[in-house]
């Protein structure tokens, strides 16, 4: 039994589990526990399979065999030997953690908090709650016994939550900024920061994990190897959400709350915020607590990319997330208007696309047509009909669109490129118009793109499909301005937003069309974005709205390499799940985990087969040539540390 004093000034009487170590013990000897999280939008099945290797393949990492031939020396029971540098990092992560103190009637209360990005810290919603309690807090680094024993004084920073202050009651989290400079002048940047990886599969059940903490408002303490990761039981706990929170075993204290939750690689995987008492039978029944519970760092992540378009402070938050990963947001789209925009044009007259024929499906020596592509989306009832009431494919010079019927941008664009023929079109004109053919429904306008249009927190840029300068191309006397003025319709359109930009989207296409014009070859381009069912809303004040905004886009590239080969290359960029597929490949097959520096790199290729399956387009006709699928090698999407490392 332990007393405590609530921040309220109440007394509670709190039963500390002393089984605890042992139920997780016995956890992590069950073969069947799996983690109960899945990532974000895949399906139910998928997720499964991929616990099913999890536990066993992150239970090798952990425990590496050590090679003993003479047999001098044997373990009993399960190794606790570390590497000796799991101290220094350990150290190093603490440096980050600071004690949250507040002033009240009669003295103060206390939680903690961590740094986890560019002047951003991470507590509570129950430590700080609201921009004006926070506004009265001061976050103290240091506060703990040196090698001596002997105490530091703190060295407190003020919050800033007139720049930055975003919480989540139903989380339990609150993000806020830092002042640069301590009371002192001493600057933030001494004590570090931990980075918070959106991927999974940072933790299995029975694993060990470390709690660095202020508990009680004391000077600075660790839970260390102390818990481990815990399965309750749904059954037990029906009001838990088990795929956002995390439960383990450890000692904490009152003030505790907002402490990291890290596994032995030194990484956050949850932000400690409460206990979880067992059900009471009787009313009057004593409160018992089977576990602790941490937020999950994914569903922190899943929470903010839901909330990016609708407040404001979500998307700074994660633009500070990103930066301290390396990973820098988008601050740009590619071929898009920068600047204030000019008002639409109108649509140009129907008898101007009487002699355009649009994407030639024999423009390479393999045919590749358009409609079979999308064949699986039509059949589906997802492309928008053109006006004509026959026809899906908008034709314009040199390239092709096809529309999405719910999302309203681009389910497919496709776009003929000859290099040998490439003439630039001259000064970029930056005004837009939609297009006659189709009717205005599928296709927002200046009303969706304009900020002043809405209340909304976010402006977007519309950001070609089809590149400026990739149609622009023919014989002396063709009339490329007007090929290139058909790529500034809002049909050749899709929001450019900030997300996880693994790869600068315009120096990949600047790439392309440079394979193409240097070594005078043809090129067939098919790019689009991906949609997913749960893509965060925009534009609820919008004439026409809300609309989902995809997050992530895809490209595949078709060289004529030589008169009868082709060949093909994927490429993805976008948020989350394309970091978290090459972590978890890495990490579940043994490896050790991407470290930031790695994290930093700009990009992936991957398969054609993997843009089918997120897109539900039909590439079969190009299958067999994508040059990233033919690799002998079981992971087929890489980094791109460099556009030389494109393999096509």
């Amino acid at each position: 039994m332990r007393d405590f004093v609530t921040r309220q000034g109440e007394i509670r009487r709190e039963v500390v589990p002393t089984q605890s170590k042992s139920l997780a013990a016995a956890a992590l000897r069950a073969r069947d526990l799996m983690p109960v999280a899945s990532a974000p939008g895949r399906s139910a099945q998928r997720a499964e399979a991929q616990a099913d290797r999890r536990f066993p393949m992150r239970k090798a990492f952990l425990e590496p065999k050590i090679s003993d031939p003479n047999g001098f020396e044997r373990v009993i029971g399960t190794s606790n030997l570390l590497s000796i540098n799991f101290l220094d990092r350990g150290r190093r992560a603490a440096a980050a953690v600071c004690r949250i103190k507040a002033p009240a009637d009669g003295g103060a209360w206390y939680g903690t908090g961590f740094v986890v990005g560019p002047r951003l810290l991470l507590t509570n919603n129950h430590v700080l709650s609201t921009p004006d309690e926070a506004s009265q807090v001061e976050a103290e680094f240091g506060y703990e016994h040196d090698l001596d024993g002997v105490l530091m004084e703190p060295i407190a920073f003020n919050l800033s939550p007139h720049e930055i202050f975003y919480t989540s009651s139903e989380l339990d989290i609150t993000f806020v900024a830092v002042t640069p400079l301590s009371q002192e002048g001493i600057p933030l940047a001494r004590y570090g920061r931990l980075p918070l990886l959106p991927v999974t599969g940072k933790v299995v059940h029975g694993e060990w994990v470390s709690i660095i903490q202020h508990p009680g408002g004391e000077p600075k303490q660790i839970a260390i190897q102390a818990s481990q990761i815990m399965a309750l039981d749904q059954a037990d706990v029906p009001e838990v959400d088990l795929d956002t929170f995390i439960h383990y075993s450890s000692d904490t204290e009152p003030g505790s709350s907002g402490a990291p939750v890290m596994n032995d690689q030194w990484q956050v995987v949850a932000l400690h915020h409460k206990a979880v008492p067992k059900p009471q039978d009787k009313k009057d029944d004593p409160l018992e607590f089977i576990a602790n519970e941490g937020v999950r760092i994914s569903a922190i992540f899943k929470h903010l990319e839901s909330q990016r378009f609708c407040q404001a402070q979500a998307g700074r938050v994660l633009d500070r997330l990103e930066m301290s990963l390396g990973l820098a947001p988008m601050r740009r789209a590619v071929d898009s208007d920068e600047g204030l925009l000019e008002a639409d044009r109108r649509p140009l007259p129907l008898s101007r696309w009487t002699q355009v024929s649009g994407y030639d499906p024999n423009f390479l020596s393999h045919c590749i047509d358009l409609d079979a592509i999308y064949a699986p989306a039509l059949a589906g009832g997802l492309v928008a009909p053109l006006r004509d009431g026959l026809s899906h494919e908008l034709a314009y010079h040199h390239f092709s669109a096809v529309i999405h019927k719910e999302r309203k941008f681009p389910l497919v664009t496709a776009v003929n490129i000859d290099g040998a023929r490439l003439i630039h079109p001259g000064p970029r004109k930056s005004t837009w118009r939609r297009d006659g053919r189709i009717a205005d429904e599928y296709q927002p306008g200046g009303e969706f793109y304009e900020k002043e249009r809405g209340s909304d927190p976010v402006q977007f840029s519309r950001g070609h499909q089809v590149r400026l300068l990739d149609p622009c191309w023919g014989d002396d006397g063709a009339d490329i301005r007007a090929y290139a003025e058909d790529t500034f319709h809002y049909t050749n359109a899709a929001p450019q937003v900030q997300g996880y930009n693994d790869i600068d989207w315009g120096n990949l296409e600047d790439y392309v069309l440079e394979k193409a014009q240097t070594a005078n070859k043809r090129l067939s381009v098919f790019t689009g974005p991906i949609y997913r069912p749960d893509d965060p809303l925009y534009g609820q004040d919008r004439e026409g709205g809300p609309w989902r905004i995809p997050l992530s886009f895809w490209k595949i590239a078709v060289l004529q390499k030589t008169q009868t080969q082709i060949a093909a290359a994927a490429f993805i960029v976008g948020q989350v799940q394309y970091v978290q597929a090459l972590y978890e490949a890495k990490v579940f097959s043994g490896l050790k985990p991407y470290t930031v520096d790695e994290m930093r790199q700009r990009g992936i290729q991957t398969t054609i087969e993997a843009v089918e399956r997120e897109t539900g387009l039909d590439f079969s006709a190009i299958r067999r040539f994508d040059a990233q699928g033919s690799l002998e090698v079981t992971r087929r999407t890489h980094w791109l540390r460099d556009l030389r490392d494109v393999v096509i």
